[in-house]
C-alpha cells in the first residue's frame, strides 16, 4: 500500500532517547549468549522483526529465553556448544540478511539436519560467500536454485568437519562472523584473513565470553572446542543503533533550523566512522557523556551545517556501508561532488542499494551517475513530489523520509512496512518532532 509522508517539523531543538538498541549487536547477543554455558542477561534489546526472528530461531533450538518487552530485558539460558536441538519446523529469519549468515554457520556444524530461510528478498540473495568456505570445512549445504547458493538451504550433518584458514574475497562482516561461529565447534584453530577492517562486535562479544580468539591486524584465529561463559554478574547493555542514529544525525545537519542531541549511541570505531566523514564535509558534531561497557557508547549533538562533498576514502566503505543510503542524502543537501567507489557491496543488501540510491536521488531531481561499484553525485536537488520506490528496503524508506523532512517535500512510497524490520519506532520519534 503506498504512504503519503507530509514533512512537519515544529520546534528547534530536539532531544532524542529512544533510538533502539543495536541490531548488530542484539543478534550477536543471542546467539552467542545462547551457546554459553550459563545464564546471560541484555538491557536496550533491539524489538524489530529481524532480532526477534533470530530469537525465535534459538527458542526452536533449544534455547530458553524470555524477553520483557516493556524493559527490553532478555534473559536467555545458554546450553552450551553441544546443546543445541534440531528443530522441528524449518527456521526463518524474515528479512534479515545478518541473520541468515551467522545462524548457517553455527547449523553447518551441527549433527541434526535443519532448514533456514527467509522472506521473499531473502529468497533472492546469494548465500554463496558463506556457502563456498563452509563446505570447505566439509559443511554439506544444499541451497536453491541454478548455482545451488540460494535460500531456503538445507543442512544435513556431516562426518568430516575440520578448520580452515579463509582469506575473505571482500570485507565482510557477516562471513567474518559466520565463520568464527562455525570455528567455535571445530578442534583446531580457523584463521580469517580480512581484506580490510570491518565491523567487530563478533570478535568483542566472543572475546568477552572468554572465546580463545586472537586479532593481529587483519588476522583472526579462533581454536574451536572452548566453551563460552558470561562472565557478567548484572545485565549487559546494548547501546543504541549507531546505523539508526545516522538518520537523525544527517536530519540535524541538512535541516536549515534545527539541533539534535542523540543520547547513548553505540560508537564502536567499526561502526561510527560515518561521523568521521561527515565531519570531513564540515558537519557540526559534538559527543558527549562517553561510556564503556562491552562496547562504547555517547550522547551525539549535530547543529544545522553547510556541507561539501568529497570522495569517500575505499578504506571506509566496508565500515559505512549500511550508511552509504543516508550519506547520498546528506550529499543531496551539499555542495560540489562525492564520490562512492568500492561498494560493490551494496548491490547485495535488502535491494540493490546502488541502484535504488540513484533513484531516490533521481526522485528529488538530484544529479547522480551510476556505477558498478558505486555512484559519482553532485549536490543539489528540486524536488516536485517525489514518488519512491523502495524495494522494501528499510534503509531506502527511511532515508527518503529524512530528505522529506530535509527538503519540505511531501513524497510517496510504495511501502513502509519494511522499516518494521531494524527500526520499529521510528515514526513514533519523527511525530515528536513535529
Amino acid at each position: 500500500m503506498a504512504f503519503n509522508f507530509t514533512p512537519l517539523i515544529s520546534q528547534e531543538q530536539f532531544h532524542i532517547t529512544s533510538i533502539p538498541g543495536d541490531k548488530s549487536i542484539s543478534h550477536r547477543a543471542i546467539i552467542i549468549a545462547s551457546l554459553a554455558d550459563n545464564k546471560s542477561q541484555f538491557t536496550g534489546f533491539l524489538l524489530s522483526e529481524d532480532c526477534l526472528n533470530t530469537l525465535q530461531i534459538f527458542q526452536q533450538l533449544g534455547v530458553s529465553i524470555s524477553i520483557n518487552k516493556d524493559t527490553k530485558l532478555v534473559t536467555i539460558q545458554g546450553v552450551g556448544l553441544t546443546g543445541l536441538q534440531a528443530p522441528d519446523s524449518p527456521l526463518d529469519v524474515g528479512n534479515s540478511g545478518t541473520g541468515i549468515r551467522l545462524i548457517t554457520g553455527i547449523l553447518a556444524m551441527q549433527q541434526f539436519e535443519s532448514s533456514i530461510s527467509g522472506d521473499h528478498s531473502i529468497q533472492k540473495r546469494p548465500m554463496k560467500r558463506i556457502v563456498e568456505p563452509l563446505r570447505e570445512m566439509g559443511a554439506i549445504i544444499a541451497g536453491n536454485e541454478a548455482d545451488d547458493t540460494y535460500p531456503p538451504l538445507t543442512i544435513s550433518p556431516a562426518q568430516h568437519l575440520n578448520p580452515i584458514s579463509y582469506l575473505l574475497p571482500m570485507a565482510s562482516a557477516q562471513v567474518k562472523s559466520c565463520l568464527l561461529f562455525a570455528g567455535l565447534f571445530l578442534k583446531g584453530e580457523t584463521t580469517i584473513t580480512q581484506p580490510a577492517i570491518c565491523r567487530d562486535h563478533t570478535e568483542i562479544m566472543l572475546t568477552a565470553y572468554q572465546a580463545n580468539l586472537t586479532t593481529n591486524h587483519n588476522h583472526i584465529v579462533i581454536t574451536g572446542s572452548t566453551p563460552l561463559h558470561n562472565p557478567f554478574s548484572k545485565p549487559i547493555t546494548i547501546p543504541a543503533d549507531f546505523s539508526s542514529a545516522s538518520f537523525f544525525i544527517v536530519l540535524g545537519l541538512i535541516h536549515p533550523t534545527i539541533t539534535i542531541t542523540l543520547s547513548k549511541i553505540g560508537i564502536n570505531p567499526t561502526r561510527s566512522k560515518l561521523l568521521d566523514v561527515l565531519i570531513a564535509m564540515g558537519a557540526d558534531i559534538t559527543l558527549s557523556n562517553q561510556t564503556m561497557e562491552i562496547e562504547p557508547y555517547a550522547d551525539i549533538t549535530v547543529r544545522s551545517s553547510s556541507l561539501t562533498n568529497i570522495t569517500v576514502d575505499e578504506s571506509l566503505i566496508p565500515i559505512i556501508i549500511d550508511e552509504i543510503p543516508i550519506l547520498a542524502v546528506a550529499g543531496m543537501f551539499a555542495s560540489g561532488t562525492m564520490t562512492i567507489s568500492g561498494a560493490q557491496e551494496l548491490r547485495y543488501k535488502e535491494s540493490d542499494r546502488i541502484k535504488q540510491i540513484v533513484h531516490l536521488v533521481q526522485a528529488f531531481q538530484g544529479h547522480i551517475q551510476e556505477h558498478d561499484d558505486g555512484f559519482i553525485l553532485t549536490g543539489g536537488l528540486a524536488p516536485t513530489t517525489p514518488i519512491i520506490e523502495t524495494a522494501f528496503d528499510h534503509r531506502i524508506a527511511m532515508s527518503a523520509i529524512i530528505a522529506s523532512l530535509a527538503s519540505g517535500c511531501p513524497i510517496t512510497l510504495d511501502t513502509i512496512d519494511c522499516i518494521k524490520t531494524s527500526f520499529p519506532n521510528f515514526f513514533d520519534i519523527i511525530d515528536g518532532l513535529g
